[in-house]
């Protein structure tokens, strides 16, 4: 069986990253980017998705993250999308709780990239926010995904972003996976 698996090095004025991510792994990974809450998430993603994930990357975090956590999203969008093949499921949905947060995550491998965040303003702490958002909306650019990320309920921004990632790995889990038939999902013809 061939391995669906892809590697990136990526290095600009404001981010350095090499990436390797296998989506038919058993959720191993070594992570570090510097964002010791962007290491956590990122490890998550990988242990409930079940991507092996191997990411090293540093930025000019001494501005602030938004540069790295984008261009590690942008990453790792390529690179899902770079090793699914044509022959996946292409949708996944999931929702997570954890202790007082619920939140969901849909994916469309469409080739159609967007990111949506709803209940946004539970996430009181801009950090949190940020980290959420800037990384999917990487995510969804970089990979050119149709994806969703609502937040139902939620008092604790950790808790609410660590069950996004949580949902989100479930969702890609599902979408990344093969029908067994060998051919594009959609009617088109292309994704």
């Amino acid at each position: 069986m061939e391995e669906r698996a892809y590697k990136l090095s990526k290095k600009t004025k404001e981010a350095d990253i090499d990436l390797k991510i296998n989506i038919d792994g058993t959720g191993k990974s070594k992570v570090e980017t510097t964002v010791g809450f962007l290491d956590h998430m990122l490890t998550i993603f990988s242990e409930f998705s079940l991507f092996d994930i191997e990411l090293s990357a540093k930025g000019d975090t001494h501005i602030d993250n938004h540069h790295l956590v984008e261009e590690i999203g942008l990453c790792m969008g390529e690179a899902i999308m770079s090793s699914c093949g044509k022959d996946i499921r292409r949708f996944g949905s999931e929702k997570v709780p954890l202790d007082e947060a619920l939140c969901e995550f849909v994916v469309d491998i469409s080739g159609r990239p967007y990111f949506f965040l709803h209940g946004a303003e539970l996430i009181r702490e801009p950090f949190y926010l940020n980290i959420l958002y800037i990384f999917f909306d990487g995510l969804a650019r970089g990979g050119k995904f149709t994806t969703h990320c609502s937040v139902y309920y939620g008092m604790n921004s950790h808790h609410i972003v660590e069950a996004s990632f949580k949902a989100s790995a479930l969702a890609f889990h599902q979408a990344t996976r093969k029908r067994g038939v060998e051919r594009i999902p959609s009617t088109k013809g292309y994704i």
